[in-house]
């Protein structure tokens, strides 16, 4: 009974503070992250994070806490952005000649070099850059579905980028 309680007054305390906090939370990730609803997914987890760790925060530090939070998930985003776009350029650097010229055979090759240069990895760092970078799915989706953590996902695509680039040099 007396967790049940506890339960009840806790929630409403997460509510007011989840009220009082969002919309300016929101706005400060919308200063980082220029997608709206990539912002609001930030602070949502921000707040999954902060009810995790309910207990363990002191009031004074639950504005600190969340604001921390927001900021290192905005950054861990553009990261992920960033990366992806390295990895366009990477398609686009090799299939440009194609796009130029139109010669099939040459096609043909450009896209041969992309599957040898990404079959160069091994499981699971391969099948965890194909769903980020292929898929487009988002490091934690990919953590959830392989039961691992987002860290062990930037782990393989930081490995797999590095391969990735190590083996494009050997090539030119």
């Amino acid at each position: 009974m007396r967790n049940n309680i506890k339960h009840m007054k806790d929630k409403c305390e997460f509510d007011d503070i989840f009220r009082l906090h969002y919309k300016s939370l929101f706005f400060f990730a919308r200063q980082m992250v220029h997608d709206e609803e990539e912002c609001s997914d930030i602070v949502l987890t921000a707040f999954e994070d902060f009810w995790d760790r309910f207990s363990d925060i002191h009031p004074s530090a639950v504005k600190m806490f969340l604001y921390k939070n927001v900021r290192n998930k905005c950054i861990d985003y553009l990261r992920h952005q960033q990366r992806h776009l390295q990895y366009i350029d990477f398609c686009l650097n090799m299939t440009k000649d194609y796009a130029e010229d139109k010669d099939i055979v040459e096609m043909e090759q450009r896209q041969k070099q992309i599957d040898a240069t990404i079959n160069q990895l091994q499981p699971p760092t391969r099948d965890i850059f194909l769903a980020c970078y292929v898929e487009l799915k988002k490091y934690k989706e990919v953590a959830a579905e392989r039961g691992i953590s987002v860290a062990t996902v930037r782990k393989h695509i930081v490995k797999a980028l590095r391969i990735i680039r190590e083996y494009n040099k050997l090539k030119k």
